[in-house]
């Protein structure tokens, strides 16, 4: 009996990446099957094929990411297994001869396995992602933080959360989420900015990017290049943003990335460099 290790597995965990190649080994290794003779053989002339077979299997239904979500196709997976292991079993003889009727069972459990891995196979919900404008898919999904100024990973780590979220929002097309996300690394690092060129003032009570604004126009601090900057990221995509009924397309959050960058980048080079802490967030994806 093949251990069921679905039982273990967490399968709730986010969205994995594929190996395409693996995908391509797993096919080549179990259509050796299909290629078996029809007539008898010496058993040394496919034991190759099948110990290849057999090791392929089962670290598809044991151990890969797809183990739990196959599910029809599980039990004649086992049911393969087994007419395969009668063969290779440890009592069996290397130099034995092995007869056509044995391993016609062998290729027809295969083939009815196959049709029904293919099957299952072709329901899986997977996609491409596509690249978008410019940015580099594998950067936008393990380091978004690179589309922001190299310095903000040291002067500002509490926006590195909100820099990674909205790189990936832009990859998987969550258009509006990637602005909300863009706007509150935003935010972080207005906030260590406004503390930095009023001295420590007390922050405002209402932290959202025109109260700042009119905080540090109002009290005659921060360059007046920063504060154009803000407000019109405010005027043009903050405050739209804000009703429920707007929703943004690819192209507008690629704006406000460009915009989001921009604006924190001025900010940045007023900002000293933080020494890194225990309480620092880590940077790794």
């Amino acid at each position: 009996m093949v251990y069921d290790r679905r039982k273990e597995l967490d399968v709730g965990k986010a969205v994995i990446r594929i190996s395409l190649p693996y995908i391509f080994e797993l096919a080549n290794s179990l259509e050796l099957l299909s290629r078996l003779p029809d007539e008898d053989v010496p058993f040394q002339d496919i034991f190759f094929d099948l110990f290849q077979a057999e090791n392929t299997l089962r670290s598809l239904i044991q151990s890969s990411l797809f183990s739990p979500y196959l599910r029809v196709s599980f039990q004649l997976a086992q049911t393969m297994m087994g007419a395969i292991q009668r063969e290779t079993g440890p009592d069996k003889t290397y130099t034995r001869t092995i007869a056509r009727y044995e391993l016609w069972v062998i290729k027809n459990s295969y083939a009815q396995y196959r049709t029904a891995l293919l099957a299952e196979l072709g329901s899986l919900n997977s996609y491409f992602v596509t690249q978008k404008g410019g940015y580099d898919t594998v950067t936008l999904l393990m380091f978004g933080e690179n589309l922001f100024p190299a310095d903000l990973v040291s002067k500002v780590p509490e926006a590195i959360v909100d820099a990674k979220e909205a790189a990936k929002c832009l990859a998987f097309e969550m258009s509006t989420a990637c602005g909300f996300h863009a706007f509150r690394a935003t935010e972080s690092v207005l906030r260590r900015y406004h503390a930095h060129v009023t001295g420590g003032a007390a922050p405002p009570k209402l932290r959202t990017l025109g109260v700042y604004i009119k905080s540090l126009t109002s009290s005659g601090h921060g360059d007046p290049k920063v504060l154009a900057a803000l407000k019109q990221m405010t005027d043009l995509h903050r405050n739209p943003i804000a009703h429920p009924e707007a929703i943004l397309t690819t192209e507008e959050a690629i704006s406000i990335l460009g915009v989001a960058r921009s604006a924190i980048g001025a900010m940045l080079a007023a900002l000293p460099v933080i020494p890194p802490t225990t309480a620092t967030p880590l940077t790794t994806p």
